[in-house]
């Protein structure tokens, strides 16, 4: 017994040995048919103006256009506010590629690189030319990842997980989530209604002070903290950019509104009903469209005087 059990150890020790000889020898081979670019054969967007970017996923795409100094979602011919910050950072990582080697197209079949099931295809247009690359999968010895350009007919070999936080983004993941864009500073006026509870605070000399009301007296740093909260605050979700009723939402029937005023413009939000435990339904007085928001900026719209005079 001792014989057949020291003869079958011995064959697995062989087979395994086998085994990753073969494995090294077919990564090695992988690693020498990468061509390590020494020139400049071949750059990703650097000193262009980008004016677009397309990206299309296996089920979906998103279009961002720029449009002057502003970014936007195009669908379904609205545009839609983009989160510039984004957009930006997606273009700057373009642009800092760093290229590793090419892999000669003619001596392999491009199945080979997961094309067919590539993560993304970006398209970055600009004044001059149009940049067109489908990111394919890691490169066998896991240290990079193929990027096929259709119009070079090349395969690029780039670091690894590149542009990973970027291709699985959602179209949602773009659009810009701020409620308000205002300067704190610059706000002079604040008109607060929830329930029974209604007042107007008015700044001035850098002091807040309840309208039609002397004897109550603000406290000016819950009222900043009350502005610094909302000029940050982001939406969850965006439910509905053209409702055709407020009802679902809870909006015909507000239970909370809040409005600050800065020179001639104002910033306001009515609150709806709970979407669910953890948020509420909000229409912002800039447009009709329905958004969620988290519960916590509902709970910072004062529901009394206390919680903006002084103790």
């Amino acid at each position: 017994m001792k014989y057949f059990l020291t003869k079958f150890k011995g064959a697995l020790i062989t087979t395994v040995i086998f085994i990753l000889l073969l494995g090294f020898i077919f990564f090695r081979d992988t690693e020498k048919s990468i061509n390590v670019m020494s020139d400049d054969s071949y750059s990703f967007v650097v000193d262009e103006e980008v004016l677009s970017v397309e990206i299309y996923y296996s089920n979906s795409w998103v279009l961002l256009e720029k449009d002057g100094q502003d970014w936007f979602i195009v669908d379904e011919e609205q545009k839609l506010n983009a989160d510039e910050k984004v957009i930006d950072d997606l273009i700057k990582e373009i642009r800092a590629t760093d290229i590793v080697g090419s892999v000669p197209i003619e001596e392999v079949d491009l199945d080979q690189f997961g094309l067919e099931s590539a993560k993304a295809e970006i398209v970055v247009n600009s004044d001059d030319k149009e940049h067109r690359f489908i990111i394919g999968d890691e490169i066998p010895v896991g240290s990079g990842t193929y990027v096929y350009v259709p119009d070079e007919k090349l395969v690029l070999v780039v670091e690894k997980n590149y542009l990973s936080k970027y291709v699985s983004l959602t179209p949602i993941d773009f659009r810009y989530k701020g409620l308000f864009d205002f300067d704190t500073n610059a706000i002079s006026r604040i008109a607060i209604w929830s329930g029974n509870f209604s007042t107007d605070i008015f700044k001035e000399e850098g002091e807040w002070f309840v309208e039609g009301d002397d004897e109550i007296f603000v406290d000016n740093k819950k009222v900043d903290e009350i502005l610094w909260i909302f000029s940050r605050a982001k939406v969850l979700d965006f439910e509905n950019e053209l409702p055709e009723g407020l009802t679902k939402y809870g909006l015909d029937e507000p239970t909370a509104e809040i409005r600050f005023y800065e020179d001639d413009q104002i910033h306001g939000v009515v609150f709806g009903k709970r979407k669910d435990e953890d948020s509420y339904y909000i229409q912002s007085d800039s447009d009709d469209a329905i958004y969620s928001i988290h519960k916590s900026l509902f709970k910072r719209v004062p529901k009394n005087i206390d919680q903006i005079s002084s103790e």
